[in-house]
């Protein structure tokens, strides 16, 4: 595979050096292209470029898919999005895109690449969530184009997330899904069946909202010397206001509910080999000409027709996606005409074979969505998508906590992917639909439909949880018993001359990763734990409020999202605040009182924006901004800050700009019992964050990337683990813990040795789904050697990659 991409390169540099080529918009003629000229990375991208121009001539020519098949992406369980993949030989499609969807996507490995379409029930988060972050990544396979299947403006929802989410390479179409119009390729047609609510949408004034945000948070990443360009602090408050959406006070919400009636394109018939010896025709070009569908001449005058000598054509099935939000869309459901050709009454081959539901339990269950799935045939497959189900979803984050509790089972605790449904409910449920003549089938996460050929359900790929085998992989490594029984002694000793074993305050990692997500490194998301009833939420990658869930389990998530008291971004880079929205309307559901959103002012026009043109968001929070809370030169009302301060339960909240992009933050916390924490979010090695920090308790400090990697890091403004350790020592912090990893360090960072210069007996790792009380950091050196020897091949591997860059620098200078 290697060297077949390797000889690809090749040849095409040899290609691209005999002509003129346009990339990126920048001409390289063949006298000044070279492949020192070009990065891997753009090698790469042309390469991507290269397959997808190949893989539009073979859509362009209309060839029916030989195989198609539906994929249960996520499956709706809480904390997991609800989603359904397509695919067929050429091409992937996509139905709702919640949070952690490309997480899903990657971990599976779903082809990405080949995504053209993406549809949407309903304009809601909890159906797009995901879109932006599977975007970017849509971009980086080098795809050219997706369309957009949903309620009119959908789009929109790129333009106000343009300032974190940069789509350069990736153009957005917007199709129109009337019900006059219909989607049409080489796979299937596709019927837009739009619902109407029973009371319509009105028009809301809206009166004048904050001017967008005009900063660029990517510019740093252009800049060769990477300084920042800080605005004045004027410019950070933004004053100037204006009418939105084309100076109109009253605007319309993006709004409505679409069924998709998808119907496959028949599958031609194969030429029948016993017919052709009937009619004496020989192979060679006869044949080909036949297969073409033409109608041929025998040498002997006879005539034969391609239909004659063919098997029948195959009747495409159909299958029919929908999402039945309440009772409003109910109604005009069950009035729509449009499924009566689909129905019992409707013709044999246009009988909808499969049925995905979407629609959340209390409307599925109810007499008139009940009736309405009556009407179909008997053999009819009901799909349910909703959040009922109980099923794995994510298989790598289980089998690294698996190995990592083995260290110490209350830091690295069991965590939960099943729902915690109650079963006794489920069995009524479906014992109705067996009642009904119903076939009712609850979707797992890998769960398969196969369409073509026509097989049906196939569960054999579902998620599985084997702890004993995961467990067993670690044990089977040379020396790490040994080490792991060493370290049980270490951590009775520390235990025994430690004086404060308090609970709280207690940190929760989330998300430990930078950029996107891994199978097992979330985005960026910490919950600190004051005490039982107070939590402050430290950044909110795409997904965190997945990560709560599974880490508390159902039912325990709701008392910690009521715990909640606020939630701090530290900057508006997308993998700090995809989140949010995920949060907010989660807690809306367990509780009325608006949280404190600490964030950078600029998040205002991306919230406003959300709240005026999809969903209601602007009671689940108060804004205060960063800028208000700057040390030294706080905009605090003292009776706010007062207010702030006892509902947090902490004496003291400040911040400082950091050396990231603008408007990027670090933030510092004084509790009540007096414990000082610090959080830098994205920063390089940054003065003003020690200042802040001075004599803290905990430093939570980001270090993106490896030693050698210290170029890199001050491109694109981030640390690296040696500097994150020395700033933690210039400001004196008592300990400081590493997050914000490359995703390059999956499983474990690379770290530098322990020296007289740098001590790591005060420093410690990070890992998605760890818990860990102030009293209990000291423990955390102490897993070094264990984690030496559980990641012992990922280890190397770093190692190995870390001397071929150094000789390769060599080689350069």
């Amino acid at each position: 595979m290697i060297i077949e991409k390797s000889k690809a390169i090749k040849n095409l540099l040899c290609r691209l050096q005999k002509t003129t080529v346009s990339m990126d918009n920048n001409y390289y003629s063949k006298s000044s292209l070279s492949k020192s000229d070009m990065s891997q990375k753009q090698v790469q991208k042309l390469l991507q470029k290269a397959k997808h121009g190949k893989r539009s001539k073979i859509l362009d020519k209309n060839n029916v898919p030989g195989k198609i098949y539906l994929q249960i992406l996520g499956s709706g369980t809480k904390g997991v999005p609800s989603s359904l993949y397509v695919s067929t030989n050429f091409s992937k499609y996509l139905f709702n895109c919640g949070e952690g969807s490309q997480r899903l996507a990657n971990e599976h490995h779903l082809k990405i690449g080949q995504l053209d379409h993406i549809f949407f029930t309903m304009p809601t988060w909890k159906n797009m969530g995901g879109l932006p972050g599977m975007a970017l990544t849509i971009q980086d396979c080098g795809v050219p184009n997706i369309n957009l299947h949903g309620p009119r403006g959908i789009s929109e929802l790129f333009h106000a997330t343009r300032r974190f989410i940069l789509l350069k390479d990736l153009s957005v179409t917007e199709n129109n899904c009337d019900d006059n119009n219909e989607f049409k390729d080489s796979c299937m047609s596709v019927q837009y069946v739009n619902l109407t609510k029973t009371q319509k949408n009105s028009k809301v004034d809206y009166g004048m909202i904050v001017d967008a945000d005009g900063a660029d948070y990517y510019l740093h990443e252009f800049n060769k010397r990477s300084e920042r360009n800080v605005s004045s602090r004027s410019n950070n408050l933004p004053t100037k206001y204006f009418n939105s959406y084309n100076n109109k006070k009253t605007v319309d919400k993006i709004h409505g509910c679409i069924v998709y009636i998808c119907k496959l394109h028949k599958q031609p018939g194969s030429l029948d080999l016993s017919k052709l010896v009937d009619y004496g025709v020989k192979s060679g070009p006869i044949c080909s000409e036949l297969k073409t569908g033409q109608d041929v001449t025998l040498p002997d005058g006879t005539i034969v027709k391609s239909e004659d000598v063919h098997t029948p054509d195959i009747p495409g099935p159909v299958f029919i996606v929908l999402e039945i939000p309440d009772d409003d869309y109910l109604n005009s459901l069950i009035k729509n005409k449009s499924f009566d050709d689909y129905q019992s009454t409707g013709k044999l081959e246009n009988q909808a074979m499969f049925i995905v539901h979407f629609t959340p339990e209390n409307i599925l269950n109810s007499k008139k969505y009940r009736d309405w799935m009556i009407k179909f045939p008997k053999t009819t497959e009901h799909i349910i998508i909703n959040e009922y189900n109980n099923c794995y979803s994510y298989e790598a984050l289980h089998r690294i906590q698996h190995q990592l509790t083995l260290l110490h089972p209350n830091i690295f605790p069991t965590i939960y992917d099943k729902n915690l449904n109650d079963n006794e409910l489920l069995k009524n449920i479906d014992k109705e639909c067996v009642e009904d003549s119903l076939k009712i089938y609850r979707a797992q996460t890998l769960d398969y439909i196969h369409l073509r050929p026509l097989t049906g359900l196939d569960s054999s790929q579902i998620v599985k949880i084997d702890s004993n085998a995961d467990i067993a992989k670690v044990f089977s490594i040379e020396g790490f018993q040994e080490t792991l029984e060493n370290l049980k002694i270490d951590i009775n000793n520390q235990l025994k001359n430690s004086n404060d074993q308090s609970e709280f305050p207690k940190l929760i990692v989330l998300g430990t990763g930078s950029s996107i997500p891994n199978k097992v490194r979330n985005t960026s998301g910490l919950l600190l734990r004051i005490d039982q009833s107070s939590s402050i939420v430290l950044d909110c990658g795409e997904g965190t409020v997945g990560q709560i869930i599974r880490f508390f389990g159902v039912k325990e998530a709701d008392n910690i999202l009521t715990s909640i008291k606020a939630i701090y971004i530290s900057h508006l880079h997308a993998d700090h605040h995809l989140g949010l929205l995920g949060i907010l309307q989660e807690r809306q559901r367990v509780t009325e009182l608006p949280v404190y959103l600490f964030a950078p002012k600029q998040i205002e026009s991306w919230l406003q924006f959300y709240d005026r043109k999809i969903e209601n968001i602007k009671n689940t929070f108060n804004l205060v901004p960063n800028q208000c809370l700057i040390m030294n030169l706080r905009q605090m009302k003292p009776d706010v800050d007062d207010e702030i301060n006892k509902i947090l339960k902490i004496k003291d909240i400040n911040t400082v700009e950091v050396n990231h992009c603008l408007h990027a933050f670090g933030l510092s916390l004084v509790l009540e019992n007096g414990k000082k924490i610090v959080y830098s979010g994205d920063t390089k090695p940054c003065t003003t964050l020690v200042d802040l920090g001075k004599n803290c308790d905990l430093l939570i400090h980001e270090a993106t990337m490896e030693d050698t990697l210290e170029d890199d890091a001050r491109k694109k403004a981030h640390s690296t683990i040696s500097q994150a350790i020395k700033i933690g020592q210039d400001m004196n912090a008592k300990f400081t813990l590493l997050t914000h990893f490359s995703q390059r360090y999956s499983k474990m960072p690379k770290l530098p040795e322990s020296s007289t210069v740098y001590s790591l007996n005060n420093v410690g790792i990070a890992f998605d789904n760890m818990q860990v009380s102030l009293s209990e950091l000291s423990l955390l050196p102490l897993f070094y050697p264990s984690l030496g020897f559980m990641f012992s091949d990922f280890c190397m591997t770093l190692e190995k990659k870390a001397e071929q860059r150094i000789l390769k620098k060599k080689r350069q200078d």
